[in-house]
């Protein structure tokens, strides 16, 4: 069993299936050609995993682990998969929960809308603007834009995960009164009309990852948002990708018409999240470890579950792995960017 390969996005597996499915992981170490995960720093090489699989997983397994306690003793259910950043002080007053153990996952999307531009866009329409956010994970940002940030908008979250956009439906989309619906469907190709949306929001989409180059998958998906932006309308984006790929995504947008409204780089704040954030992420993984019984396999589950913890914390950018070395020494960079579809 290869977890990093074999799982399916319309899954939403159950805790007894993913006891099933990490065990199996477990014993497939003694026949694993190579070791696919770094034991140093958590690292996995893009041709060894593909992100419907490892995803398929994360959202499931967040799902089956339900509350869990943070690191200073506050309960609460994982839903931000995001790295997100401290907030800014040349933006104001941090509106979110200063308290709250996903406080930087709220900032990743409350900074989605801090730029002057957009913030006109929304008042000349009194908050009654139609946003689409591709790659919306378990939707928790959506539901926190619509809660406390936009509280006039209406919400389209989109995201291939099956599981995850299950959980969108349990626990947002009947807190709104019909403002939010979850949609799951492959970005690059969705039915939602053309013209239908004032804003595409995109935080922390698993797309633009590789370095100094925009792909085939990339293109599909930016030709899906600009498609679906009304004339006028705004893709607002944050993410944390190769320094690289910034450049060459900023040229197709243009290269459509968009037009670059603004770019700020957060890298640094993004950096001090993940060292204050780190506690809690060795938390959440500890228990996340501690739930599953093929860990404790002799000879195997050892090696196993130091393979699973530093996979886990490499993909949350953790201290330590490869993926916060990235961002701390520059290779990746976060930056939140507005453009413009023309009139």
């Amino acid at each position: 069993m290869d977890v990093l390969k074999s799982l399916d996005p319309g899954s939403n597996l159950s805790t007894n299936k993913l006891q099933f499915i990490l065990g199996a992981w477990v014993l497939s170490s003694l026949v694993e050609p190579k070791q696919k995960v770094s034991a140093v720093n958590g690292h996995v090489d893009e041709d060894d995993y593909t992100k419907q699989s490892i995803y398929s997983l994360f959202y499931s397994l967040y799902r089956s682990m339900g509350t869990v306690r943070s690191d200073r003793g506050a309960e609460y259910e994982l839903t931000f998969n995001t790295w997100g950043y401290e907030w800014p002080k040349e933006w104001g007053e941090n509106p979110n929960e200063q308290n709250d153990p996903q406080i930087f996952g709220q900032n990743a999307y409350t900074g989605l809308y801090q730029f002057d531009a957009l913030k006109r866009y929304i008042a000349e329409r009194d908050g009654k603007v139609h946003i689409v956010e591709l790659g919306c994970g378990t939707g928790a940002g959506a539901h926190h834009i619509c809660k406390h940030i936009l509280k006039n908008c209406t919400y389209e979250c989109v995201d291939m995960q099956n599981a995850a956009i299950e959980t969108a439906r349990r626990k947002f989309v009947p807190t709104l009164g019909g403002r939010l619906t979850a949609t799951c469907a492959d970005a690059t190709n969705l039915k939602i009309k053309d013209n239908a949306a004032d804003i595409i929001a995109v935080c922390e989409t698993h797309v633009t990852e590789i370095g100094g180059q925009v792909t085939a998958e990339d293109e599909k998906f930016f030709n899906s948002a600009y498609r679906i932006l009304k004339p006028g309308g705004f893709l607002t984006w944050g993410n944390a990708i190769p320094d690289s790929t910034w450049q060459p995504c900023f040229d197709y947008l243009e290269s459509k018409g968009m037009k670059r409204i603004e770019v700020r780089d957060v890298t640094k704040a993004a950096v001090v999240a993940r060292d204050k954030d780190a506690e809690r992420v060795d938390a959440y993984v500890e228990q996340c470890l501690q739930r599953f019984h093929g860990f404790r396999i002799p000879m195997v589950g050892g090696k196993r579950r130091v393979e699973a913890e530093l996979a886990m914390k490499n993909f949350y950018r953790n201290p330590g792995t490869r993926l916060y070395d990235d961002m701390a020494t520059g290779a990746d960079t976060y930056k939140v960017v507005l453009f413009q579809k023309p009139a």
